[in-house]
């Protein structure tokens, strides 16, 4: 039931801590106030990131629907599969009785016939040539007739293929030089017959939808998440729908609806759980692994970025000098915390109120000085 939880490595090249010289007089005047690093969560605290929930709707993967038509029109003589049947790929769905059909087919072996008579024809002549009985000139022109006969005969032979018959049935046509007027339209992939909106002794156009089906196959899910559930969830994280499958974000819109003040996601079913429907809604709730032993939890007030650095987030550390703007790597941890790592214990005060006045005075904007210094002492 838990996600794999990725925390950024702290690199060599981090921003070291930098110690703000307060007294005990300006900041009771500035207002702050601290909160202590906690190694766990309050016992009745949600868990990390499971107070959240999603809501959006089950639909079809890209790719996963599948039209079914037939390239020559005809009258549909049997139908062998219903609405809602499971079919395998080359499943037979339904048989036409197509007069175009059997045209392709005696089109396919009159080329056939001629494609073998000109190459025939040609490897006489490169014979006749090779004993200087005639020009190179009327060798050029069999070659030329053979290309041309063969490229016409693979022509029809790929209509053929494109419109269901394989190559067994193409073998078998040559051998027995017998078209039938019968076309027999077969699924071409594995999954469900969604729609089959033809029956016995209909006449249908050439490219009419025949059949509609979907693919056998994980689910996609398009979730809506508010601005303040935003910053909480990134692309790999698994969500759980209750009391069914689980999913994986695969991507996060970076456009808020204006209107909703919502953005969009879309998220995998992990598995093939039989219990999401199509077109159904759901609920789903993000699901966190605990986090390392070296992390420890703060409010997520205590965060402040630094102008030019809106990649780093800090804390104000309380010391015996004042404060010191230690970097940090943090992830939501839900209920209002942060898990976070870097030069900070469980039981170390970090400011989370009276921040503008820490920030001003670390940016030299303040009567405190700025100094920095490694490890904040």
């Amino acid at each position: 039931m838990l996600a794999v939880l990725c925390w950024p490595l702290l690199s060599a090249a981090a921003p070291a801590p930098q110690q703000l010289h307060l007294s005990a007089q300006q900041i009771s005047r500035a207002g702050i106030a601290t909160a202590s690093a906690l190694s766990a969560l309050a016992a009745d605290a949600p868990p990390a990131g499971n107070d959240q929930y999603l809501s959006g709707t089950v639909v079809t993967p890209p790719g996963a629907s599948a039209l079914v038509s037939a390239m020559p029109g005809g009258v549909v003589q049997d139908v062998h599969v219903a609405t809602l049947q499971q079919v395998r790929s080359g499943t037979p769905l339904l048989t036409l009785f197509s007069q175009p059909w059997l045209e392709w087919q005696r089109d396919y072996l009159e080329k056939s016939s001629a494609a073998k008579l000109a190459a025939a024809r040609q490897a006489r002549d490169e014979g006749l040539y090779s004993d200087g009985i005639i020009a190179r000139a009327r060798l050029e022109e069999s070659r030329d007739a053979a290309q041309l006969a063969a490229l016409a005969a693979r022509e029809r032979e790929q209509a053929l293929r494109s419109a269901g018959l394989d190559g067994t049935a193409l073998r078998r046509l040559r051998d027995s030089h017998a078209p039938s007027p019968l076309l027999t339209v077969r699924a071409s992939q594995a999954g469900t017959v969604l729609e089959l909106p033809v029956q016995p002794g209909q006449r249908v156009e050439a490219g009419a939808l025949l059949a509609r089906t979907a693919a056998s196959g994980p689910l996609w899910v398009q979730l809506q998440a508010s601005r303040t559930q935003l910053p909480l969830l990134r692309v790999g994280d698994l969500l759980q729908v209750e009391g069914c499958a689980k999913l994986r974000v695969t991507a996060i819109s970076p456009v808020v609806d204006s209107a909703t003040q919502s953005a969009q996601l879309h998220a995998q079913q992990v598995g093939q759980d039989p219990c999401l429907k199509v077109n159904a809604f759901v609920e789903a709730r993000l699901l966190r692994a605990a986090p390392p032993s070296d992390s420890v939890a703060v409010p997520a007030a205590a965060l402040v970025q630094r102008m030019g650095e809106a990649r780093q987030d800090y804390v104000f550390v309380a010391n015996a000098h004042g404060y010191a703007a230690v970097p940090v790597q943090a992830t939501p941890a839900g209920g209002g915390m942060v898990w976070v790592r870097g030069a900070l214990a469980v039981g170390d005060a970090v400011a989370v109120r009276g921040l503008a006045a820490l920030k001003g005075s670390w940016s030299g904007l303040g009567p405190a000085s700025l100094s920095a210094s490694q490890g904040g002492k």
